[in-house]
């Protein structure tokens, strides 16, 4: 890792921290950004003049990850997580009796779980099932009828890993005029997303993860077209066009862009930390950050496969991410987690499928030595 890099992440120095799914690492320079900006409270007049500079945050956070996903700034809106987001759009959209919703089964509960609300209303819920950890749009394509409402997709399985073919989904979907959500959570940060060319109708995503945010602060994309046909489920004071300077308690004037769906105060610390992350990558280069994260996530799958684990991930470059499954016959997911935290080595255990196994998921500020150290370690547990 160059010395600059690994600079700004000292976990990464103590550790082989191949667990970004979980939690990304954030960089020393946003949190001594951070650090200043705390002080600020003790130093400045808090109403207007701190509050103010937090809302200027706001706006220039909201147009530069508009450029992460190709949106336009009008289209993003500020979450405090994208379950919130997930559970929006079920309700906007609400679906009716007779009518079905399309999710699979490598989704995120917090998008699978609104969707099977829906029931207690008639709406059916119907499931894909994937293949040896294969869902391909023609599975989609045989799923959604004209009687579907809403396609939930993850663009990267939170589990497995799976690259969804989200492009070729989303049209799916709209050619039996249904409308598609996509949850980006696991792969906003290093894989290109388009949300212009994919024609994407919505997009959650989480910051604490590749986006090497804090917890506190999601964003949420809602297509121009789609701004005004959906009353927002939640109001307030920040949902106006106008924002704050002449409000008035007496009219009500929503906005027309994704303000709307703002009701109070975002999260103004974790937003501060998207925008300073996003800096510091956008200056390392996404491109780099795509090629190297997809280099250790190739690495781990063709060694965990060589080591003879069973590996649930697929190996094609089409579907492959920053994301790998795998369990051993004789070992649970604890018990390899467990013993490779020991050895400095740091995944998740899961259970997939009554499968108990680990996520790795490495990230930019990984280097081959990290993928070594792991696979070293799973060759000596799982051979004792």
């Amino acid at each position: 890792m160059p010395r600059s890099i690994s600079d700004e992440f000292p976990i990464a120095e103590k550790f082989s921290y191949l667990n970004t799914a979980g939690a990304g690492l954030i960089p020393r320079s946003t949190i001594e950004s951070v650090r200043t900006l705390y002080g600020s409270f003790l130093n400045e007049v808090p109403f207007p003049d701190v509050l103010e500079r937090f809302g200027e945050d706001v706006e220039k956070s909201r147009g530069v990850f508009a450029k992460w996903v190709g949106a336009r700034e009008e289209e993003v809106s500020f979450q405090s997580n994208a379950s919130t987001s997930l559970n929006f759009v079920a309700s906007m959209v609400a679906p009716r009796r007779g009518e079905n919703v399309v999710i699979d089964d490598l989704g995120f509960p917090s998008g699978t779980f609104p969707m099977m609300s829906l029931q207690k209303k008639g709406v059916e819920v119907r499931w894909i099932k994937n293949d040896d950890g294969l869902i391909t749009a023609e599975d989609y394509e045989r799923a959604v009828d004209h009687k579907t409402r809403l396609v939930i997709v993850s663009l990267v399985s939170w589990i497995n890993g799976l690259r969804a073919e989200v492009e070729e989904i989303t049209k799916v979907a709209h050619e039996k005029g249904a409308l598609c959500m996509v949850d980006s959570t696991h792969g906003t940060g290093y894989i290109d997303i388009d949300v212009g060319s994919w024609r994407t109708d919505f997009l959650a995503t989480s910051n604490y993860k590749w986006l090497l945010s804090t917890h506190g602060a999601s964003e949420f994309f809602c297509a121009r077209a789609l701004l005004e046909e959906f009353d927002p489920p939640q109001l307030g004071w920040h949902s106006t066009p106008g924002g704050t300077r002449g409000l008035s308690a007496e009219s009500l004037d929503v906005a027309k862009t994704a303000r709307r769906f703002e009701p109070g105060n975002p999260d103004y610390i974790s937003i501060y930390t998207l925008i300073r992350s996003l800096g510091f990558m956008s200056r390392l280069g996404r491109r780099r950050i795509t090629a190297q994260t997809l280099k250790l996530s190739a690495m781990v799958n063709d060694g965990l496969r060589r080591l003879g684990l069973n590996v649930l991930t697929p190996a094609d470059e089409a579907h492959l991410s920053g994301i790998t499954f795998a369990y051993a016959d004789k070992m649970t997911g604890e018990q390899l987690a467990t013993r490779l935290r020991k050895r400095g080595v740091v995944v998740t255990p899961r259970s997939y499928h009554g499968h108990s196994g680990i996520r790795v998921s490495p990230y930019f500020y990984n280097d081959e030595g990290d993928v070594e150290d792991f696979l070293d370690g799973m060759k000596t547990l799982t051979n004792a």
